[in-house]
């Protein structure tokens, strides 16, 4: 039997946004991200497509107020769309969206738009000027398999598994210590980004690494060489 969890959690990672400009509502602001997986190697994921979808919002929803949206909206939501709330940093400024992933006709995101409005009133935010690389927040429901002490894989999106940890690690040092990775003969062909879990009412640092084929002997490398480069940079670990 499978040992199935849902956690709620975040993802921080940086994207590269460029405007969608047709079949949205007028004065709203949508944009996709131009360049999933970017740091996967210099390598572009086979079926990376479609991309993720952010809708700017007047103000931030949580993720339970977007679910709860979505249930009473089924009959113009795609079934397996995957839909999270998100924070943007862009120049300075944080910008509030939801993120929609899996929605594979852009020919209807005005419907999806009209949809959202008038189920649960949502304010979406009028023109805005957000493209190039931002720094974006994900809060979302992970569906995961847990396939060994600490190392789960994604059972909503393909080629996604995580390994969990205890330690705190700034962005820059994570950046450093992901490329020192990539160089080693260890691990290779992969992208990581970091994130939290809330797990038995405690948070818990994940990393979550996207890898075609993606295995559980993969995922345990990660984790190995992971703990090591953290040992090398001096940050404390178990």
């Amino acid at each position: 039997m499978k040992n199935l969890v849902n956690l709620s959690g975040s993802i921080a990672k940086k994207e590269v946004l460029a405007p969608i400009k047709s079949h949205i509502l007028e004065n709203t602001y949508v944009s996709e991200a131009t360049d999933p997986y970017a740091n996967y190697y210099g390598q572009v994921p086979q079926n990376a497509k479609p991309n993720s979808i952010f809708i700017y919002t007047s103000k931030f929803y949580f993720l339970e107020e977007i679910l709860s949206c979505t249930k009473g909206a089924k009959e113009c939501i795609q079934e397996r769309i995957n839909i999270a709330s998100a924070h943007i940093q862009f120049k300075g400024k944080q910008y509030s969206a939801i993120r929609i992933k899996n929605f594979d006709d852009y020919t209807q995101i005005a419907s999806l738009q009209e949809c959202l409005l008038i189920e649960k009133g949502m304010v979406f935010s009028p023109k805005l000027n957000i493209q190039g690389k931002v720094e974006a927040r994900i809060n979302k429901l992970f569906v995961l398999e847990e396939v060994d002490d600490r190392i789960y894989i994604d059972l909503k999106e393909d080629n996604k598994g995580y390994f969990f940890h205890d330690y705190k690690v700034p962005a820059d040092r994570f950046e450093q210590i992901i490329t020192s990775m990539k160089n080693s003969t260890a691990c290779k062909l992969f992208d990581a980004v970091q994130g939290e879990i809330l797990q038995n009412g405690k948070v818990v640092e994940i990393v979550r690494v996207y890898a075609e084929g993606l295995e559980l002997k993969f995922l345990k490398c990660m984790a190995t060489e992971f703990k090591k480069q953290l040992t090398l940079a001096n940050i404390q670990v178990s």
